[in-house]
């Protein structure tokens, strides 16, 4: 299937480049091999017999394309991915570069060295603003090396080694500033925030080291990035918004200060985007959130491939989702849903499990705070049958008990006894039963059910409410809340007030983006 997954990751305009660039490769007859691809194309499903019984009927030059049928799918795709090539050939800086280093090999096979210099010289300028390291070293040590000898220009050589002993040092630099924030990204990815002292002991001990305590180190731009990152990570395990806040204020600031690294690093400002939306969520600044949204939305026209283009809207749709649950405009989030479910077709194949849990549970929430609670399950359970529940332990949890609430909230009682034991089980063999999940599973198997008269209900809430609340500002507990207000929840059973207008009062009168 990797020939029909090829063509349907083709968009239209490379689709209809691909048919000028075959046609060019045939002469006097009509190309068999584009015929193949129009017939894939119609297919919704990979079905080769079905190709084959095309085939079976077809006369002249056709005929014997069944009895190949292997080499034509091989030759198919190679033609495919090299008019790519063609298509894309000043899609990105890497290419560029890879260009001009096959120009300048051609050139110095020819013997046109003064030529092929040009061509390094403007390789090794390019790879040196984009900070393309591994590209550099290819250029010292062999295309320019090979110059300076062909010349016997010993100056020359002096130049070139002395350029690749810094060159060098700032490949390591950045390396080691890589290296160890993927280090606090595969911790969070496997025990989420912290919620214990040995998992925050783990942390603090690699944020101790001697590049991340202090900024003087990072020499290049990737590896202040990475610096800025590696804080910003480290603070939102630990719940710090203040300065989960303040880093992700910089990493923006720094590709301000170098824009020309934004076009050609359009994933990356997605990413440090959608960081800064959340640190200005979870400190209250939501102000600031419409600017970053239209940021976002900008960076539309320089989002080129489909990996870009869908992880722009994803983040897109997640942060305008969020902006509209935190500040209480559940009906534009609704209204927004119908455009984002729409739109999820064409992009939902290159989002990843965990960009597409995130977005699913973004939706479940949107739908929960505007008490359409059957349109939330089937979110959720989308997740839980398509996506993966085993992503982060976090987000994991957070998930099972909100499928608890709003089964709850949309009266399947009966459900009830057997999520909340099987939740029971699950969190306390993975080791995460914390006080949070202790207290409110215990609420939802021993307290409610007790319950008979509104009253009675009312003082239940308000007594699981005086317990969760004081961990909402504690160091290991506070994590639950940013996934759900679970005390605006409580407050609307409380006061017996509808949810969306506990959640407006706090947040205020606050400008549309």
């Amino acid at each position: 299937t990797d020939l029909f997954d090829l063509i349907k990751s083709l968009g239209k305009t490379e689709k209809r480049y691909f048919k000028q660039y075959s046609k060019i490769h045939v002469i006097g007859e009509e190309n068999s091999y584009l015929l193949l691809f129009d017939e894939i194309e119609k297919q919704g499903k990979y079905d080769e017999e079905k190709l084959l019984s095309i085939y079976e009927r077809e006369t002249g030059h056709l005929a014997p394309l069944k009895r190949r049928f292997a080499v034509a799918k091989s030759y198919l795709y190679r033609q495919i991915l090299k008019a790519m090539r063609s298509y894309h050939n000043d899609g990105s800086i890497h290419i560029q570069v890879r260009n001009l280093l096959t120009d300048a090999e051609m050139l110095f096979n020819k013997g046109l060295f003064k030529q092929s210099h040009k061509a390094i010289r403007k390789a090794k300028q390019l790879a040196r603003k984009y900070e393309m390291h591994h590209a550099m070293m290819e250029i010292f040590y062999h295309w320019e090396m090979n110059l300076a000898l062909k010349n016997s220009d010993s100056s020359w050589m002096q130049n070139i080694l002395r350029e690749e002993t810094e060159e060098l040092s700032l490949l390591q630099n950045t390396k080691n500033y890589r290296n160890k924030y993927f280090g606090v990204v595969i911790h969070h990815n496997l025990h989420g925030v912290a919620r214990d002292n040995k998992h925050l002991g783990q942390l603090k001990k690699m944020m101790q080291n001697r590049f991340f305590t202090d900024e003087r180190k990072a020499k290049s731009f990737g590896a202040k990035l990475r610096f800025y990152a590696a804080h910003h990570l480290y603070f939102d395990i630990i719940n710090n918004s203040e300065r989960r806040y303040h880093f992700a204020k910089n990493m923006i600031a720094l590709f301000k200060k170098h824009p020309e690294k934004i076009k050609y690093a359009v994933s990356a400002f997605i990413v440090y985007l959608n960081n800064m939306i959340h640190a200005c969520t979870m400190n209250q600044k939501h102000n600031e959130i419409p600017l970053y949204l239209n940021e976002l939305e900008s960076l539309v026209p320089l989002a080129k491939s489909s990996d870009e283009k869908a992880r722009l809207f994803n983040m897109i749709a997640i942060n305008r989702l969020d902006y509209y649950n935190v500040t209480g405009q559940f009906s534009n989030a609704v209204s927004s849903l119908l455009e984002i479910t729409k739109q999820l077709g064409e992009y939902e194949k290159f989002i990843n499990y965990f960009e597409k849990t995130i977005l699913f549970q973004t939706i479940a929430v949107c739908y929960f705070y505007a008490g359409q609670y059957k349109n939330c399950i089937h979110w959720l359970n989308r997740i839980r049958d398509k996506v993966s529940l085993n992503i982060r332990p976090d987000f994991e949890s957070f998930l099972r008990l909100f499928y608890l609430i709003v089964h709850y909230e949309a009266g399947n009682m009966d459900l009830l006894p057997s999520l909340i034991q099987s939740l029971y089980r699950t969190l306390r063999k993975k080791k995460q039963l914390y006080k949070f999940e202790t207290i409110l599973i215990h609420f939802l198997r021993n307290e409610l059910p007790k319950t008979n008269t509104q009253e009675e209900q009312i003082h239940a809430f308000q007594k699981f409410k005086n317990k969760i609340a004081p961990l909402a500002k504690g160091p290991y507990e506070k994590s639950p809340f940013e996934f759900f207000d679970y005390i605006s929840w409580l407050e609307s059973k409380i006061e017996n007030r509808p949810f969306a207008e506990v959640v407006r009062q706090k947040a205020g009168s606050l400008p549309r983006p």
